[in-house]
């Protein structure tokens, strides 16, 4: 399991929460620890100047993160979806506690 994120999963100050931080906190509470895979740059550029952003447009067809691949190949993308994904899919239910990839 790999959960791309832009530059990292850190808590945004101030008020508002972090879209790659909410999809990991959630992944983690569902009992999975994804491998945390780091784009960096602007989802906005162009493929060119940034191959792991290129990565994920291959996987779901966009450039934006966070993007949630699961084991068995499915990509997820938003953060809200994989909130959701993850909430449906607890690590427990499946036999896959800390699964890691």
């Amino acid at each position: 399991m790999k959960l791309y994120v832009c530059w990292g999963t850190f808590q945004v100050p101030v008020v508002r929460s972090h879209p790659c931080r909410d999809a990991l906190d959630a992944l983690r509470a569902a009992g999975y620890e994804p491998e945390v895979v780091r784009t960096y740059g602007f989802g906005g550029l162009p493929d060119v100047v940034n191959p792991t952003r290129r990565e994920v447009k291959r996987l779901s067809g966009q450039s934006w993160v966070p993007l949630l691949v699961t084991d068995d190949g499915q990509s997820i993308n938003e953060s809200k979806k994989i909130i959701a994904w993850a909430a449906a899919h607890p690590a427990a239910a499946t036999g896959r506690v800390g699964a890691a990839d």
